[in-house]
């Protein structure tokens, strides 16, 4: 008998490995056969709120906030314009606001509209570095002046669209944490972006309550928001009261994605299954993360993707020789976007050995100090040196629980 692990689009790991050494479910949840019709019918039935037809009053100006990476972005978009124009809302009445997105992903966002439909709505990139892009909302509670998407500052409705995670996932930050900082200016951005905020839990409570204040700030109250599926896909679909959508998603997230585990392995193979927009850095330090809270001190991490993306400025501080105690202090102050990742992989590897299968060049790979996997049959051969493995399949949505609760 053989396990199989998928990652990317259509890579497969096969272990042959005695089952008995192997443990760790993988039964993933089934995703949904229609995302549009799902949203279509949250909205029609929200959680402690009223349905969508009867929250928007004829003439309102409604925005649409969503982060172009959300799987099913476009059906996601189509479900909520849809339903919007079956409430009265007309087109030149709807403003669609995407972070993270560029052209190609701004035309893909239109493509499950009707065509008509598409070109009469308005369709918006959001831009941290334009300053004329942004509205003064108000200083936060912390003293730090909260900027947000002029756009959502002037709607009358603003429709936050987010993806839910395990509340313990590296860098989560709740309900609102798609909208803010998302939709802020790039030095809002930057500083969420620091290691800090998520490493030091006090810090990473005062990032949440700061989203949570700015989305207040903003007078939303109703979200939408979607539980991943294995890839690309969705497992569930929430429309509701923001608190109230949130009590009801880690319920589901904790079905989906929490795995029940006997024991830390010696050996964890962590998947990342799905297009482009899964991989990233971002989510190889989502990964990582989940691998690192399975395994054994001394043991051993495999990140199975298909990454291509070069490593940005934070991951190249630990290549060369000069990567040292120093180049991790370094990496903690660094905002860019792959600060995190950078920082717990610096940290890991001081404890563990991580291998990686993507599509980099090999000498990248180990300039990182990572030890480069060429093919999924080596991962088969390295999982007969260990006597325990764990399989974390989709693994940027994935966290293990021991049985003693650790």
């Amino acid at each position: 008998m053989s396990q199989t692990i998928r990652y990317g689009l259509q890579g497969v790991v096969t272990l042959t490995s005695p089952l008995d050494l192997i443990f760790g479910d993988i039964d993933l949840p089934l995703p949904i056969d229609d995302p549009a019709a799902a949203v279509a019918a949250a909205l029609d039935h929200p959680l402690e709120f009223p349905p969508l037809s009867q929250a928007t009053a004829p003439g309102d100006r409604v925005a649409i906030a969503i982060d172009g990476r959300t799987p099913c972005a476009a059906a996601i978009v189509a479900g909520v314009v849809l339903s919007l124009r079956q409430s009265g809302a007309e087109p030149d009445e709807i403003r669609v606001v995407v972070a993270n997105c560029d052209a190609a992903g701004l035309e893909l966002l239109k493509s499950q509209l009707p065509a008509d439909l598409a070109s009469s709505l308005e369709f918006e990139v959001h831009e941290p570095s334009v300053k004329e892009a942004h509205s003064y909302l108000c200083v936060s509670k912390d003293g730090k002046p909260i900027q947000v998407n002029r756009s959502l500052f002037d709607a009358d409705v603003v429709l936050p669209i987010g993806m839910l995670r395990l509340d313990d996932s590296l860098g989560y930050l709740g309900v609102h944490g798609d909208l803010f900082p998302n939709f802020s200016d790039e030095a809002t951005q930057a500083r969420f972006r620091a290691p800090s905020s998520s490493e030091i839990a006090v810090h990473q409570r005062r990032r949440r309550a700061e989203a949570d204040e700015a989305a207040w700030l903003m007078g939303v109250q109703f979200t939408i928001q979607v539980v991943p599926g294995p890839g690309d896909s969705l497992f569930h679909v929430l429309a509701g009261e923001a608190n109230r959508v949130l009590q009801e998603g880690a319920r589901l997230c904790e079905a989906a994605w929490l795995r029940e585990v006997p024991q830390r392995a010696d050996l964890v193979i962590a998947a990342i299954e799905g297009g482009s927009d899964q991989q990233t850095w971002e989510n190889f330090g989502r990964a990582l993360f989940a691998a690192s809270q399975a395994v054994q001190d001394d043991g051993a991490i495999v990140i199975c993707t298909d990454l291509e993306t070069p490593p940005g400025p934070a991951l190249q501080r630990l290549m060369g020789p000069g990567e040292s105690d120093h180049s991790h202090a370094d990496i903690r102050r660094d905002r860019s976007t792959d600060a995190l990742s950078a920082s717990l992989l610096a940290d890991v590897l001081q404890r563990q050995h991580v291998y990686l299968l993507s599509k980099l060049d090999d000498d990248l790979v180990e300039e990182m100090g990572l030890a480069p996997i060429a093919s999924p049959e080596d991962i088969d051969r390295l999982s007969r040196r260990f006597d325990t493995c764990l399989v974390l399949a989709n693994a940027q949505h994935a966290l293990a629980r021991t049985a003693d609760g650790r």
